[in-house]
């Protein structure tokens, strides 16, 4: 019952310390608001960086004896967060799984412009190389993968301009190039160690929201004129709205608004 006990206090400890980590974070995230989405991303990447250390090191410490919880309730506590945990850890796991079956189930491109206009893109040597396939099961640009990145477009994509098409690879080179695949995995383990304040959840949203934001802000790098980009994010919403039936109004409100405002 003492070594429940002590646990659990380890526990609370790492989750306070993990909740002044994030809302830190969060507060810095709200000061740089007028600062770019890369900047605003790595604010969170640190954060999340810092709270996966701090679970080993905290190990290192000792458990603090203070507001030590009654006896029989150490147990049933711990029980809830490590089975809150697993199910976070499998949901990142699962979602991992289902993403590289999506690659294998993608076919090689029939006509090599968009392999082209990526290698076009990326600076010569540059590694790793990044494949380009078709694949049937999505209904915009994505990347998958860490070691050995794949960009995935859809078949509606296939006949798209030059422009659409450099500002999607674009887009999805700037993922690879800042390693968002790996992050977003990293802020799913922490989310699942933290899961019990709101906080880490949080920091994934604004994680994920900021990636996607600098990717945008890549894309117009390129030289991708804002009113073209702007369109094709809106006919990618459109296309998601007639396959799925849903789409997040706001995100993409605030999204075209931040692509089309010069500053």
């Amino acid at each position: 019952a003492a070594e429940m006990s002590a646990a659990l206090m380890w526990l609370a400890a790492l989750q306070l310390a993990g909740a002044v980590v994030f809302g830190l974070a969060a507060l810095l995230d709200r000061g740089l608001r007028r600062r770019s989405a890369a900047t605003r991303r790595g604010v969170w990447a640190l954060a999340i960086a810092i709270a996966l250390v701090l679970a080993p090191a905290r190990l290192a410490l000792p458990a603090p004896e203070v507001l030590a919880p009654a006896p029989w309730l150490a147990g049933p506590l711990l029980a809830i967060w490590a089975v809150g945990a697993l199910l976070l850890l499998a949901r990142a796991v699962h979602g991992h799984a289902r993403a590289r079956g999506r690659v294998a189930r993608s076919e090689r491109l029939a006509n090599e412009s968009w392999q082209a206009s990526l290698d076009a893109l990326r600076e010569p040597g540059a590694r790793p190389r990044v494949e380009v396939r078709v694949s049937p099961e999505i209904d915009a640009p994505q990347t998958i993968g860490i070691v050995r990145p794949v960009i995935l477009v859809p078949p509606a994509m296939l006949a798209a301009p030059a422009t659409a098409r450099r500002a999607s690879l674009a887009h999805e080179l700037a993922h690879v190039v800042r390693g968002d695949c790996l992050l977003r995995l990293a802020g799913a383990v922490a989310r699942a160690i933290y899961w019990i304040s709101p906080l880490p959840w949080w920091a994934l949203r604004r994680l994920r929201a900021h990636a996607e934001e600098a990717a945008d802000d890549a894309a117009l790098g390129a030289g991708v004129p804002s009113s073209s980009y702007a369109a094709l994010r809106v006919a990618v919403a459109r296309d998601r709205l007639e396959r799925v039936g849903r789409v997040a109004a706001d995100g993409l409100r605030e999204r075209v608004r931040g692509i089309l405002d010069a500053r």
